[in-house]
């Protein structure tokens, strides 16, 4: 299962030492933390081979915050279920 937590700690072993001075939760913008386009991508592959799913690419370029990741990784792996 993917939770707020495991893409937070995501997040900080790509910020390393700039995520000292940040507080992260569901409502965190990932672009307000300062990762880049890439960093960002590689959290979602990385997340998407954890929980053995695959994103659609267009809604995961829409995904803005971390909670919003959340609910599209909990969404994708509901639908496939169901499939």
């Amino acid at each position: 299962m993917i939770t707020v937590a495991t893409v937070c700690s995501l997040i900080e072993k790509k910020l390393g030492s700039k995520a000292a001075g940040l507080t992260l939760d569901e409502n965190t913008a990932f672009d307000s933390v300062g990762l880049s386009s890439l960093q960002i991508a590689d959290i979602v592959y990385t997340i998407e081979d954890d929980a053995e799913i695959e994103l659609d690419p267009s809604e995961a370029a829409n995904v803005k915050t971390v909670g919003d990741l959340v609910k599209l990784v909990e969404a994708t792996k509901s639908a496939g279920a169901a499939a």
